[in-house]
């Protein structure tokens, strides 16, 4: 049977993911691997492909495979030369590249202002991580053919043509989100050579064979997951990826300049970035705690997702509370944004319970999603809202989720959304129309109601929570 591959890196977990005309039909699941240097994280790329590779062969043994595409996380960036890497790649998420950053800020803000870059200027984007390598000798500038984000290494080892998503060049910081080509003015002032980061395409282009097997791009991780919401069922929706992070997505075509934004539509951020097509953009607003906020405070009270203790917990707190035990912001989130480090807990008591301590999880989360939400909602219309990602499965969480934004939510019937997108985007680049059907006919949503007396209660929270916050920035801006 003829089979499409979707290959998802993700921080923790490598899906590869086999679809057929008879929808998801398997899906692998591999360690990322990493490794740690002088107290810098790397991905070891090397082991990553060896188990990618591995993982081709043996659906190779049951499918022929016709398209593979693979996605990845965003601003990791390999060095390569000769068809080889010079280096693995900076950890996306590493502050090795803090002081790079405070350096070069000024400069960076004026020759890739947000009208440009369409976000503001974050540590761990591509651009510093290429700075890194070079200053800490860890390549020599002149030895590199190509810098490549993860999800194009693959690609590249898999048919050796060097091609950028526009996704995942709008995470390198390194780019023109309107004229859809590298900012000139920016790479000349740290001498990086237009040349050594190559072509830039949309998702779903081709890139090369692998033995006669067509590879197709596929970009940053929650983009193509978007693409592969908006190829089955049309762009008028809002996308909720929730993984270790959390992106959430709405796609719009500009008819007169309107995304030409001079500022940030959000007081946080708020990014506007290249989607899949001309004149295509997405807005969006991400959360570096999602996920791993929830590991957090479960590592705190001694517990971990697979246990029963957790399960009981979670079922002991499925009524929607009355109050907040506490108050949570961190680095990266839509309250607060860069201003702060790592993640805070605020008037928190010493006596706090298991029970109110998930429970704060869950709100926090959900209310900085109902901020983005909203803010969306303002800009591109009333949208649907489609959610994404393993926390899907945490059916409590959701219900907080759904009570907090005071509308129904969609998931479909798969929760790696993310690995499917990958292999959509080789359906669509192989123009395999009778596949991308059959998927629409046979992959289902999960609607997830909230109940009319959790949305009060849940809005009676959010307001107390927004006079809390306001407090709590207020005081923070004092010190």
């Amino acid at each position: 049977m003829n089979a499409y591959v979707g290959i998802d890196l993700g921080t923790t977990n490598t899906k590869v993911s086999v679809v057929t005309k008879n929808g998801v039909e398997k899906i692998y699941r591999l360690q990322t691997y990493k490794k740690t240097i002088e107290n810098v994280e790397f991905f070891d790329v090397d082991r990553i492909e060896e188990a990618v590779r591995k993982t081709l062969k043996t659906i190779r043994e049951s499918y022929r495979i016709v398209g593979i595409a693979c996605t990845s996380v965003g601003e990791s960036v390999v060095p390569v030369k000769s068809g080889k890497k010079l280096h693995d790649p900076i950890v996306w998420y590493d502050t090795c590249t803090k002081p790079l950053y405070e350096e070069y800020h000024d400069l960076v803000n004026r020759l890739a202002p947000y009208k440009v870059s369409g976000s503001r200027d974050i540590y761990y984007y591509s651009l510093y991580k290429i700075l890194y390598m070079q200053r800490n000798g860890i390549v020599e500038p002149d030895k590199v053919e190509h810098w490549l984000p993860v999800s194009s290494y693959i690609a590249y080892r898999l048919t050796g043509n060097a091609v950028w998503d526009m996704t995942q060049a709008y995470r390198s910081h390194m780019v023109d989100i309107h004229r859809r080509c590298w900012n000139e003015e920016l790479l000349k002032a740290f001498n990086i050579p237009i040349e050594q980061l190559g072509k830039l395409d949309y998702t779903s282009s081709f890139v090369g064979h692998h033995d006669d097997v067509p590879v197709f791009l596929a970009g940053h991780d929650h983009l193509t997951g978007t693409y592969g919401l908006i190829s089955l069922f049309g762009s008028e929706l809002i996308f909720d990826s929730m993984g270790t992070a959390s992106y959430t997505v709405g796609v719009a075509t500009e008819k007169n300049n309107e995304f030409h934004f001079e500022s940030s539509f959000m007081k946080t951020g708020g990014n506007i970035g290249i989607a899949f097509q001309d004149r295509q953009y997405y807005l969006a607003s991400g959360m570096r705690f999602y996920g791993k906020l929830i590991e957090l405070a479960l590592k705190m009270i001694g517990l971990r997702f697979s246990s029963k203790r957790f399960q009981r917990l979670n079922e002991s707190i499925s009524e929607i509370p009355t109050s907040c035990a506490f108050y949570i912001y961190a680095n990266g989130d839509n309250i607060v944004g860069e201003g702060v480090d790592g993640v805070n807990f605020a008037q928190i008591l010493p006596d706090c319970s298991q029970e109110q301590i998930l429970q704060t999880v869950y709100l926090y989360l959900s209310y900085a999603s109902r901020i983005t939400v909203e803010t969306l909602h303002r800009l591109l219309g009333s949208l649907p809202i489609v959610l994404g990602g393993g926390l899907v499965e945490n059916k409590i969480f959701m219900k907080y989720k759904a009570s907090m934004l005071g509308e129904p939510l969609y998931c479909l019937n798969t929760t790696e959304l993310t690995a499917l997108g990958a292999a959509i985007a080789a359906i669509k680049g192989s123009r395999d129309e009778d596949t991308l059907q059959s998927l629409r006919e046979k992959i289902t949503f999960q609607r997830i109601e909230p109940h009319p007396q959790d949305v009060l209660r849940m809005n009676e929270l959010y307001e107390r929570m927004n006079e809390q916050y306001e407090k709590i920035l207020r005081t923070r801006g004092g010190q």
